[in-house]
């Protein structure tokens, strides 16, 4: 009888193989965009006209005290307003600023 050395035979093991990589797929090139079957209307802004702001009641007019200081103040007398109160100025380390407050007149009551 002849003996074989006590060597069991190994099962061969296979490494799980790595799934292939899958080759990027073609990506077709999508097709311009298609022009609208109609043109879109062309949308002309419409023009608002401003209200005239109304009037405020009351402006505090500061500048600098100089010839346009008084040519301000001037327009706002000539515009329907009064001075309230006396002028105020300061110095501030350069120039004379200038302060008038003025009211708009008050209209007389209709009877």
């Amino acid at each position: 009888m002849t003996t074989t050395p006590n060597t069991a035979a190994k099962p061969a093991v296979k490494k799980a193989a790595k799934p292939a990589a899958k080759p990027a797929a073609k990506v077709a090139a999508k097709p311009a965009a298609k022009p609208a079957t109609k043109p879109a209307a062309k949308v002309t802004p419409k023009v608002v006209k401003a209200k005239p702001a109304a009037p405020r009641a009351y402006s505090l007019v500061t500048g600098p005290d100089d010839s346009t200081f008084c040519e301000r103040v001037s327009a706002k007398l000539a515009n329907g307003y009064e001075l309230y109160g006396s002028p105020s100025v300061t110095f501030n380390g350069k120039t004379v600023i200038a302060a008038q407050a003025v009211v708009l007149k008050k209209k007389g009551k209709k009877k």
